[in-house]
């Protein structure tokens, strides 16, 4: 492979992010030629190294410290050796989105609406090394097509990702604020990967008829009856004929009315539980205080043999009688069976116990 003398991308086109230079055999001494609005990155076996900013180059063990280093750690010693060299403009580009999302499950129903997206991104190269990595070294890129495809393809998923986070109720009422909140999540999740996200437009947001509907009290009323007619219409026939028929009819429509019943209270109300350690507050099927991390699993309760009081199962004797609360236990005198005490009759072979 002839020895490369000169290395620049002239040919970089208005919508070109990157170009990649492969297997090429330099010495110290070649030149790299880098543009005013381009980095070059120095790559081999998958990794990034030294970054040229805009200017020529001559290439020396000096400026290019990280990539000898992996040279003479692989003993290659001479001044001719093998690389990659990756351009990278530092240009600004449009990258235009859209699909196909669901929203949250929502209402007792757990309905999810289908929503049509569609936008642009504004976007740049901030960390040359870093999106070198992404894209050449762990996505295998090789040309600016393949880097735009990926870059499509990671907005849509985060968009999709976020969408899913919010019930029809949200989106809604509160589309705008919804769509800054995903903008918000795509620019941090591109910093990840090298770029700077400089704006993130929602040029449309489609939300179905039927889950606006359903997002108004009497849409989503109108909506659980339907669903309860169509479930007990494919509940099986129990007992057979009519009588299984009513009780389909019958459970769809208790559970019509309840959800009925559900949708009509207010959306704040909640039910809480108090941490009989600390006092705080928490919602109804927490298992520890997030307050003071105490359990809130209730505590098992007892009936006290001598006087019937109910009383924690951890309590040796009675708060109510001061009784002890093990109950002792008798043989049965015929079949020799443990019972307790305050039984009349062996719960095995039914004998009088006394």
């Amino acid at each position: 492979m002839p020895v490369v003398e000169k290395v620049s991308w002239d040919f970089a086109g208005a919508e070109d992010i990157a170009y990649r230079f492969p297997k090429l055999s330099l010495k110290y001494g070649s030149q790299v030629i880098v543009k005013e609005n381009q980095w070059a990155v120095f790559f081999r076996d998958g990794k990034a190294y030294d970054v040229f900013g805009p200017g020529r180059h001559t290439i020396t063990s000096k400026n290019i410290p990280l990539l000898t280093g992996v040279l003479k750690a692989l003993r290659i010693i001479g001044d001719i050796f093998q690389c990659e060299v990756i351009f990278v403009s530092n240009s600004q580009f449009r990258g235009n989105f859209g699909g196909q999302a669901y929203s949250a499950p929502s209402g007792p129903i757990r309905y999810q609406a289908e929503l049509g997206f569609y936008g642009y991104l504004l976007y740049k190269v901030e960390d040359p090394k870093l999106f070198v990595v992404e894209f050449f070294g762990n996505r295998g890129a090789s040309t600016s097509s393949d880097v735009e495809r990926y870059i499509r393809g990671f907005i849509n998923e985060r968009v999709i990702d976020e969408f899913a986070n919010f019930d029809i109720f949200n989106l809604v009422k509160n589309v705008d604020e919804t769509t800054d909140k995903v903008a918000l999540k795509i620019r941090d999740e591109a910093a990840r990967i090298g770029l700077k996200v400089i704006d993130t437009v929602f040029e449309g947001v489609k939300i179905p008829e039927e889950a606006r509907r359903f997002a108004s009290g009497m849409g989503q009323q109108a909506m659980a009856m339907q669903y309860m007619k169509e479930t007990a219409a494919e509940l099986p026939e129990g007992g057979g004929g009519a009588a299984g028929a009513g009780v389909g009819a019958g459970v769809g429509l208790a559970m019509g009315t309840t959800m009925a019943q559900q949708m009509q209270q207010p959306a704040a109300t909640q039910q809480l539980i108090v941490c009989q350690s600390c006092g705080a507050q928490n919602p109804v099927g927490t298992k520890f205080c997030g307050n003071c991390g105490g359990s809130l699993v209730p505590v098992a309760k007892v009936k006290c043999p001598k006087c019937g009081a109910e009383v924690p199962a951890t309590m040796k004797f009675c708060g109510n009688c001061g009784s002890p609360l093990k109950v002792e236990e008798v043989k049965c005198p015929k079949c020799k069976a443990k019972n307790p005490s305050t039984g009349k009759f062996c719960g095995s072979c039914g004998a009088k116990l006394k």
